[in-house]
This record gives C-alpha cells, sequence and structure tokens, in this order.
C-alpha cells in the first residue's frame, strides 16, 4: 500500500483487476480527472470508467472495471469542468462498495448506489485523486485512487483560501 493512496473495500487478488496509473505517463501534469462513469444497481456499484485530462487539455480513458447492459443497471456520467477537480470520495461499502459518491472543489457532486455497509469519506485538503485500480468480479469490491497535491495555480483557480489549509497537511 502506497502512502499516497486511499482505498475502499477489499482488494481480491484472484478477481478481475484494473489499474489506469500507467496511462498517467501520457498525459502532462498536473492531471485530473474529467469524466466518471459509473454503472450501478439500487443495490451496489457494478463499475467504474474514469476519464483523465492532462495539463494540455488531452484526455485518455481509463481502464473499465466492467460493463454490462441488462435490466435494472443503471450508468451516471459525472463530468468534471476543466479548472475544477475531485476534493471528496464518500459512500458505503461492505462485500461490494454499495455506494459511491464524488464532490469537487466547486461543490457538484454525484452519489450512485445504496447507503448499506460501513461509511467511508476521503477529503484531503489541498489534494485530488487521479490513477484509480481496483477489483471487480460481479460487483465492484475494491478501489483505490492516488492522492496528489494541487498546484498553486490550481489552488488559485480554485478560489481555496490557503490560510487555513496551509495549517492542515495530508495525513493517512
Amino acid at each position: 500500500m502506497q502512502k499516497n493512496e486511499i482505498h475502499i473495500g477489499i482488494e481480491r487478488e484472484n478477481h478481475k483487476l484494473f489499474d489506469d496509473l500507467q496511462k498517467m505517463d501520457l498525459l502532462a501534469q498536473p492531471i485530473t480527472i474529467s469524466m466518471i462513469k459509473i454503472q450501478f444497481t439500487h443495490e451496489r456499484i457494478l463499475g467504474i470508467k474514469i476519464k483523465y485530462r492532462g495539463m494540455d487539455g488531452k484526455t485518455i480513458v481509463g481502464q473499465s472495471s466492467r460493463k454490462l447492459k441488462i435490466f435494472g443497471v443503471h450508468f451516471e456520467k459525472f463530468k468534471i469542468d476543466k479548472n475544477d477537480c475531485i476534493k471528496e470520495i464518500f459512500g458505503f461499502a461492505s462485500t461490494s462498495i454499495n455506494q459511491l459518491g464524488f464532490r469537487t472543489y466547486k461543490g457538484h457532486q454525484v452519489t450512485c448506489g445504496s447507503p448499506k455497509g460501513q461509511t467511508f469519506s476521503y477529503q484531503i485538503p489541498n489534494h485530488t485523486f487521479i490513477a484509480a485500480k481496483g477489483s471487480h468480479e460481479e460487483f465492484l469490491e475494491y478501489l483505490c485512487f492516488r492522492v496528489i497535491p494541487l498546484t498553486q495555480e490550481q489552488i488559485t483557480n480554485l478560489g481555496i483560501d490557503t490560510q487555513i489549509n496551509k495549517q492542515q497537511s495530508f495525513q493517512t
């Protein structure tokens, strides 16, 4: 486990794995998430697919954790503006990830799934999340994001009060 990561659920090596980290080398730093597609039922999260944006505007799509088109399966597409990024990842998990939500620094958010299981919330001042990895079988059971600091330009563009945030530091 890396120090700059957040972990949701239980990683299972014998299940289907995905990892977007290698694709990050194809983008200019800093990298942000530009879109998240969540596949879910009313009970659980089935899959996630993330689109990343580099500083130069180039985008790439990460590996998909699942894609089924069957009755009772819903899809939610959450687009994130160019000058915004993920501030918080939250939801509920048990043996699978049951609910998954994302909130940006500008206050936009999406929540999918069911509030069952243990609650989780990850929010680290002056940081954002990139390079998802995880494991799935029938459902999304494990999800990890790498945590990176915001650049000074991003902090300024987001209008974050740096005096308050200077007192807080990244803690795992």
